[in-house]
């Protein structure tokens, strides 16, 4: 398993995984650096290691918020390789590439109903407050991280 910056042929997985932003949009945070993948680069078949068509299976998302704090919009892994520790590998790969950058906190939201609080805390987050966006009924929390 491998971390790195996802690439322009990256984006037709990334696009299954992050259904969110519309494809052009997608383009534009690829190109400017603002996507990490998860790739699976082999897997095991009669003991030999045959390379994937798009091993991508995982997708961390970010923006800069007000253009000045590193705000995580998305990180998503597809199921079968969850609770193996890879979302906390992607966020220490982004909060340590964001601290070289300069910057001194990171930020991000999830929904209150949702369980990605208690990730996030595990990982230091601390939530500062909240709001209701429009069309949406849960309360989406805001998180922050100093470096």
């Amino acid at each position: 398993m491998i971390i790195v910056l996802a690439e322009a042929k990256d984006k037709q997985k990334i696009m299954k995984l992050d259904p969110h932003v519309p494809p052009p949009r997608l383009g534009e945070c690829i190109w400017q650096g603002q996507v990490y993948v998860l790739k699976d680069d082999s897997i095991q078949n009669g003991g030999k290691n045959h390379r994937l068509k798009n091993p991508v299976v995982g997708v961390l998302r970010y923006s800069l918020f007000w253009q000045t704090i590193p705000f995580l919009e998305l990180l998503y892994i597809e199921e079968s390789y969850r609770n193996r520790g890879f979302g906390t590998q992607m966020m220490k790969r982004w909060e340590d590439t964001m601290k070289l950058c300069g910057y001194s906190y990171v930020m991000t939201s999830t929904q209150s109903d949702e369980d990605a609080w208690i990730f996030y805390e595990k990982l230091g987050y601390r939530k500062k407050g909240g709001f209701f966006p429009p069309e949406q009924e849960a309360e989406e929390w805001i998180y922050w991280k100093r470096l």
